[in-house]
Formats: structure tokens, C-alpha cells, sequence
């Protein structure tokens, strides 16, 4: 009978979440020699005195393109590191004095702050504060937090934002997607909150009216 091997890293379901960070990991590494490529080259010539603005702009955009390009890199490697998690008990008075709220943004906690989650307290904290983020930056006023025990704790942060259109909704969680310009704006936040409450068995996902209104549903494992 013919034996079948299966490659490394790789389960009867699919590929682990090792495979596809060392796969990360090694993309990452060939852009980044092809990035090194462009900014040098650009860099020397751009050096040059009395180019010609139809030489000089492209050149620029080359190299503004690479240094955007490297940053984006830069984040997805620290996405992909996935560290060791510190589960423990924690409640959610705790997790909410550690929040650092963004200026103009009042959090109204509607909710019993005894109640346990487990969590790691780290990550947790980031995904709080990313809610809080998002939440300032569709001009958010408030974030009201209520939260209710099932079989889970659900927390919800509704803000009173401009709210999300659906075809924004549905994309809100993929990587890189971001309806801001700013540069320094790459669109993982959401993306790495949800990976990091999939670790923590959670879960996320919004509701919004599109107008007035945006609700972050966070799942958690009861503490």
C-alpha cells in the first residue's frame, strides 16, 4: 500500500499558522532586498544637481513609494510574530483603568465592572484602545461600553460616529484596508485584533447604520 507523507507543517485541515509565518516571513525578506534596490538607486540619482521635473517627480514618488512600501513590511512582521500569550483572570475594572482614551472621547461604562474575562492583559488592552482610536477618528464624541454574560462576555462599544457604510463594514477587518490617508495609517488594526482575540478564543465584529452610529462587539471567555 502506497504511504502518503505530508510536507512539514502542514495538517490534515490545511497549512499551520507556522507554515504561513515562515512564508511571511521569507516574502518579507525578498521585498525588502527589492526595496533596498529602488531607494538606493533612487537616492543616488536624485542626488544629481538640475534634474529635470519630469525626471525629478517621478523619481521622488519612486522614492516616497519605497519608504511607504518598507513601512508596510515593517508591520507586517510585527503582526505575523505571534508571542506567547499570558492567559489570566482579569476583570474588566482593571482593563478599563489602563485605558489610554484619545483627547475629546468620554468612555461611559454601562456595565457591571466586576465581571471577569480571561484575557491576556496586554493584548487586550491594545484591542480596547484600538476601538477607542477608531472610534475618535469617526469623529466620536462618546464610546458607550455595556456588557452581558452568556456563554461568553459580551462587550459592546457603541460610539455616536459618523458610522460605517456597508461596503466599509465588510472589509473592515481586512489587513491593510484603511479609509484614512494619512501615511502613517496601514489599516491592521482591526486585523490584528481580531487574530489576537482568535488566539484568546474571542471573537469581533461591528454593526453599524452607516450615519450616526458604530457597534464593536467584543466576545471574550468568561474569567
Amino acid at each position: 500500500m502506497e504511504e502518503k507523507v505530508q510536507p512539514a507543517n502542514v495538517q490534515e485541515e490545511g497549512y499551520t499558522a507556522d507554515y504561513y509565518a515562515s512564508l511571511i516571513v521569507g516574502l518579507i525578506h525578498k521585498l525588502n532586498n527589492v526595496i533596498t534596490v529602488l531607494s538606493g538607486h533612487s537616492g543616488l540619482l536624485l542626488l544629481e544637481p538640475n534634474l529635470k521635473p519630469d525626471i525629478l517627480q517621478p523619481l521622488q514618488q519612486m522614492s516616497r513609494a519605497a519608504e511607504l512600501l518598507s513601512r508596510c513590511l515593517d508591520e507586517a512582521a510585527s503582526v505575523s510574530r505571534n508571542t506567547p500569550l499570558r492567559l489570566e483572570s482579569v476583570a474588566l475594572s482593571e482593563l478599563f483603568e489602563s485605558l489610554e482614551s484619545p483627547p475629546g472621547l468620554s468612555m461611559v461604562k454601562q456595565c457591571d465592572e466586576r465581571l471577569k474575562v480571561q484575557v491576556d492583559r496586554r493584548k487586550a488592552k491594545e484591542i480596547f484602545e484600538q476601538i477607542l482610536r477608531n472610534a475618535s477618528e469617526a469623529n466620536a464624541k462618546a464610546v458607550v461600553v455595556t456588557a452581558r454574560v452568556q456563554s461568553v462576555v459580551e462587550l459592546k462599544f457603541r460610539d455616536d460616529g459618523h458610522g460605517m457604510k456597508t461596503e466599509v463594514m465588510r472589509r473592515a477587518f481586512d489587513p491593510f484596508f484603511t479609509t484614512r490617508r494619512q501615511r502613517e495609517q496601514f489599516g491592521l488594526g482591526l486585523f490584528k485584533a481580531r487574530g489576537d482575540l482568535t488566539r484568546m478564543k474571542g471573537r469581533i465584529y461591528a454593526e453599524s447604520d452607516g450615519k450616526s452610529y458604530t457597534e464593536l462587539v467584543v466576545e471574550l471567555p468568561v474569567g
